[in-house]
């Protein structure tokens, strides 16, 4: 009998379906479409290594740069490739995914190009200014901006100089 009462009433009752244009709002943090900065990213590749589903996977066959790929019809929204990309490049969309039967439209792919070291010229992908910035508040410090156009050699043969620098009490100047 309590199927009988349950389907009268709702057939009294006004149609509850939603129309497009009256969505659901989401959700507070809600994890929706990935979004990728290119310009933030520095191809360190700890995003792919987090991502259980492989949606994320490198390229290297370019000398001059490496490509990322975001495959979306493989992620499985856990977040762990956001919440461990140390410059930020990666953040969620509240929008939901594209749903279509066109797969292109489920791939995004960025190339992340090597500079060369202001030194000895061997290819690297410096931080981005913008997560510098995000580190140092205002003003980035001009021996820091220097350092990060270098290498890791050059970097580190810079650093022993300023050392070295400071001990034998010559000028300690970045630049000089």
């Amino acid at each position: 009998m309590g199927i009988i009462n349950l389907i009268s009433k709702n057939f009294g009752r006004k149609s509850r379906t939603r129309l497009p244009s009256n969505v659901v709002p989401y959700p507070q943090n809600y994890r929706g479409t990935l979004q990728y900065d290119v310009n933030l990213c520095t191809g360190c590749q700890t995003c792919g290594y987090v991502c259980s589903p492989s949606a994320i996977t490198f390229e290297t066959n370019n000398p001059a740069s490496i490509e990322w790929k975001y495959f979306a019809e493989r992620c499985a929204f856990c977040g762990r490739c956001v919440q461990f990309c140390p410059t930020q490049a990666i953040t969620f969309n509240a929008e939901m995914p594209v749903v279509t039967g066109d797969r292109s439209l489920h791939y995004l792919s960025g190339r992340v190009y090597y500079q060369p070291c202001n030194r000895c010229g061997r290819p690297i992908i410096p931080l981005p200014t913008a997560s510098l910035m995000r580190l140092y508040k205002d003003r980035l410090p001009e021996q820091i901006a220097i350092l990060n156009g270098l290498c890791e050699k050059c970097r580190s043969w810079k650093t022993s100089e300023h050392i070295k620098d400071g001990e034998t009490g010559k000028n300690m100047a970045v630049g000089k």
